[in-house]
């Protein structure tokens, strides 16, 4: 009579080495993931706001070298950084998309509607905060456009929240010179900040302290 071998099989020992060993290689590769992805996110952001800062400089180089302020080109008063973006739209940028960043609590989508001025960056379709009363010939180093922060020129780290869009860990930032970075941030929980240039204990969107008097942080309308 021929004897049938049937193939080996794990024991429930073996299968419990093999899921506790794939359990772990997940743990070790799962925050390297996000953080790749977070790091790719930043990157986009970056590339976006370079985008803008372009219309910004393009709009300064028609209007004296000073960037919107007071009112914007549709003669509306800017009470918001979306009344003051609002301004490129559509001379110098003809894309909604551009102000925007998928994770953000105040501008993670737009529809690109621009036929009026009412349409166009509407509330939820701005990401970033402004800092008016700047000029071309401002210091190089003094921000410009920076993601938007808790309202009070502060970062968190619990996403979701207002100025919790990289969850406290870096900021994206574009200067009056027309260069860029993301900003490692200082400071702690609901107190996470951009340091500034020249004393990194000190928060850069404190604009008040340093920039002199007319010079003020916009927030996204939200």
């Amino acid at each position: 009579m021929k004897t049938i071998r049937l193939p080996a099989a794990f024991t429930l020992i073996e299968l419990l080495v093999v899921i506790a060993i794939i359990a772990m290689l997940a743990g070790i590769a799962m925050p390297v993931y996000n953080m790749v992805m977070l790091q790719g996110r930043q990157i986009a952001a970056l590339a976006s706001g370079k985008q803008i800062l372009v219309g910004l400089r393009a709009y300064a180089n028609d209007h004296g070298d000073v960037f919107p302020a007071e009112k914007n080109a549709y003669d509306e008063p800017i009470v918001t950084s979306n009344d003051a973006l609002r301004s490129l739209i559509p001379t110098y940028i003809d894309n909604e998309k551009v102000f925007t960043v998928a994770s953000s609590k105040t501008g993670a989508a737009a529809d690109n509607k621009m036929a009026e001025p009412a349409q166009m960056l509407a509330r939820g379709e701005n990401h970033w905060a402004f800092i008016a009363g700047l000029s071309q010939t401002s210091n190089s180093n003094w921000p410009l456009l920076v993601d938007h922060t808790d309202g009070a020129g502060y970062f968190t780290d619990r996403e979701g929240q207002l100025g919790g869009t990289w969850k406290g860990k870096k900021a994206v930032m574009l200067n009056t010179d027309g260069s860029g970075a993301i900003v490692p941030m200082l400071g702690t929980g609901d107190k996470r900040y951009v340091p500034r240039f020249d004393d990194r204990t000190k928060n850069a969107l404190q604009v008040s302290d340093y920039m002199g008097d007319g010079v003020k942080l916009l927030e996204p309308a939200n």
